[in-house]
């Protein structure tokens, strides 16, 4: 009698412990009170008396709290009191629908029952630790199991393994699974596969290859997960070969690959530019009977819209809806950039009516690549329309969507309404980036509006946001571009000052801003700071100084440059050749800028129009008529007209020497220019 008593004491005091609205703080574990309160709103309404209430049974499962609540307090007025082992067993359910703030309440009021726990018990209370990312209260467990004389089990160190990754903590988890291999504990295909995920996640995708052969050595078989989860970082890592060499092994030992493992695999072999082989895969897969997912069809379905093959494309869209698996947003979105990568507007927004018509739901995502491709092909006002549609449709655009559209108007020369879409972004709270700013301050620039565009530059910083790189190229390019030289020279220096690192692009702007405006000497200057910070000059470069030391009459430096980039393993362009073959006529030299033009082609760089101009030029300067004749008929022959400068130059030495073969082709040149404007005129919108 005495011991029901005591029993209904300890019953009644978890009851009461179970309505005590600070029950919930007995684990330390605040943040998830509001789900260990579930159960005071259920002890309100319920109780053990009410019929048609879930009762225990071993194995049991829940679709919601409040029945997993009732069963506890149906398992509570037990008498006898069930087993840790069936507590476990219903807390196990509880972790199973994720509510893990309440197994951990639920777990203190069995200990208020005076229920010894054991090892198994506290491996789910370190599971739900470590899934609401407090690992180091799981620690604190494991702290507990020891000190209570329990021996803790490997599933004990695998759970806290994976909540130090879950954590983002993989150094710590590398160096737990050390430790517990230390102790003795040898590691099980949960343990080994949790750290090799981990390892993959931090880009550590060899430390986990050497660590899936230590595991092999140690007799634990890997499985499809390892494999799948080793496969998919390697190919990510663009490691294709290794990863079907890993595939291989995996087949070998007789581990059938699921289609996560394809999946990842043919990815991989289509980002390598090896459709071949990923087709060969899909079939492989087919004839395995390992039916293929929407990621499956999607990933070939955007290989193929890349590489141009649309109908390709559409006949996998075809195939997969013949095979029941229902396209999604990602097999829309590829298929319409697909067909606005060839500027084919009208076919994109077919596909977009027909995501509609089938009930996938367009996302910001589809909406932006059907604005970018709208905004590339200067459909300026239907990218404005579809930017509208989406908010009627309640979808509201993100950065990335007013950056485009930004963009679009400002290349369109419409910088005005850049700007008030700009402020619009900022009204409608969509905070605009680095990015958005540096799209404006070039559309400023562009429209040689240099004021507007330092103002922009300057409202960055007054945001908080830090500018980068492109931001000072573009504003230096620009202060050049109107001839303020001393501001560009002074934000270089700003450049340098705030930590922002210069790069190649910074260095070609200020070398061909300074040798266009006649400071070659300040070009020269720069370009020798630029190889002592360590920064290679690349074709660019070499060409603005090339160019600009030919126009300055420094024929035998340009010359000397124009080794050096051939001993630095650059091969010369046919801007290299031709500022040479410039420079040339220039100084008179007209031998060796034949010999020059010739040896471009033999070295397998083809002149083009601008080269033939350049040497039929200084021939002519030269009255050499014949030798212009030549060149003028070769240019002619290989579909190049003369510009306006060689056609001035042939009139005028004609007026000295009636050349009746020049004649003729300066009178061909000129009806096939006047062509030319007839047609480009007539295509003008």
């Amino acid at each position: 009698m005495m011991m029901s008593m005591a029993m209904a004491l300890k019953q009644q005091r978890v009851l009461m412990a179970i309505s005590s609205p600070s029950a919930s703080t007995l684990l330390g574990f605040h943040s998830q009170r509001s789900q260990a309160e579930t159960g005071m709103i259920f002890f309100l309404h319920t109780s053990s008396s009410r019929s048609g209430r879930p009762k225990y049974q071993k194995g049991c499962s829940f679709t919601n709290i409040e029945d997993a609540l009732c069963c506890f307090n149906h398992m509570v007025h037990m008498h006898p009191l069930p087993r840790i082992i069936e507590f476990n067993d219903f807390l196990s359910a509880l972790v199973r629908i994720k509510h893990y703030g309440t197994v951990l309440y639920l777990s203190k009021q069995i200990e208020l029952l005076q229920i010894e726990r054991d090892v198994c018990h506290f491996s789910i209370l370190i599971n739900c630790f470590c899934r609401l990312q407090r690992v180091d209260f799981g620690f604190s467990v494991l702290g507990k199991i020891i000190k209570l004389g329990f021996e803790p089990s490997v599933m004990v160190f695998s759970t806290l393994i994976n909540g130090l990754c879950i954590k983002g903590k993989i150094a710590r988890a590398v160096e737990f699974f050390d430790e517990m291999v230390e102790r003795g504990y040898p590691p099980n295909l949960h343990t080994y596969t949790t750290i090799i995920k981990g390892l993959c996640k931090i880009g550590e995708t060899p430390v986990a290859v050497g660590l899936l052969k230590k595991m092999d050595n140690a007799g634990c078989q890997p499985n499809v997960v390892t494999y799948s989860t080793l496969i998919d970082s390697l190919c990510k890592d663009r490691l294709v070969k290794e990863a079907l060499d890993i595939f291989s092994e995996m087949k070998s030992k007789g581990i059938q690959p699921n289609v996560v493992t394809y999946n990842s695999l043919m990815h991989g072999l289509c980002n390598s530019d090896q459709q071949e082989e990923a087709s060969a895969l899909f079939n492989e897969m087919m004839s395995f009977n390992i039916l293929p997912d929407v990621v499956t069809f999607n990933i070939l379905v955007d290989t193929f819209c890349k590489k141009g093959k649309i109908s390709e494309a559409q006949g996998i869209v075809k195939t997969m809806i013949e095979k029941g698996v229902e396209p999604n947003t990602v097999t829309y979105s590829s298929l319409m950039n697909g067909y606005l990568l060839q500027n084919r507007v009208f076919e994109a927004r077919k596909v977009f009516n027909a995501m509609i018509t089938r009930g996938c739901i367009p996302d910001v995502l589809s909406y932006n690549i059907l604005i970018n491709g709208c905004c590339k092909a200067q459909r300026i006002d239907e990218a404005k329309q579809i930017f509208d549609e989406m908010s009627f449709r309640g979808l509201i655009p993100n950065t990335a969507t007013y950056n485009t559209l930004i963009s679009g108007l400002s290349q369109a020369g419409r910088i005005f309404e850049a700007k008030e879409l700009f402020k619009n972004m900022h009204v409608q709270g969509c905070m605009p980036n680095v990015l958005s700013y540096n799209i404006l301050i070039n559309g400023s620039c562009k429209a040689l509006r240099i004021d507007e565009a330092k103002q922009l530059f300057d409202e960055m910083s007054f945001r908080g946001l830090i500018p980068n790189t492109a931001s000072y190229n573009t504003l230096i390019s620009g202060l050049f571009q109107v001839g303020r030289i001393l501001e560009a020279k002074e934000l270089f220096k700003d450049m340098h000052a705030q930590g922002c690192s210069p790069d190649l692009v910074t260095y070609s702007i200020l070398l061909d801003g300074l040798s266009k405006q006649g400071c070659l000497d300040q070009a020269l200057e720069l370009f020798q700071e630029m190889q002592n910070n360590y920064l290679n000059p690349d074709l660019v470069i070499y060409n603005i100084l090339i160019d600009a030391m030919c126009k300055s009459g420094k024929l035998e430096d340009a010359r000397e440059l124009f080794l050096k980039l051939i001993v630095k393993g650059l091969l010369p362009d046919v801007r290299s050749w031709t500022s040479i073959i410039s420079g040339l006529c220039r100084e008179g030299l007209l031998d060796e800028a034949y010999k020059a033009f010739r040896q471009m082609e033999r070295d397998g760089c083809p002149p083009d129009c601008c080269s033939y101009n350049v040497i039929v030029r200084g021939f002519l300067q030269s009255n050499s008529a014949s030798r212009a004749e030549q060149l003028f008929q070769e240019m002619f022959d290989r579909g190049f007209s003369a510009d306006a400068l060689t056609r001035t130059l042939a009139a005028d030495l004609l007026s000295k020497d009636d050349n009746l073969g020049l004649k003729r082709l300066l009178g061909e040149s000129e009806c096939c220019q006047g062509e030319k404007e007839i047609i480009s005129s007539s295509t003008m919108p």
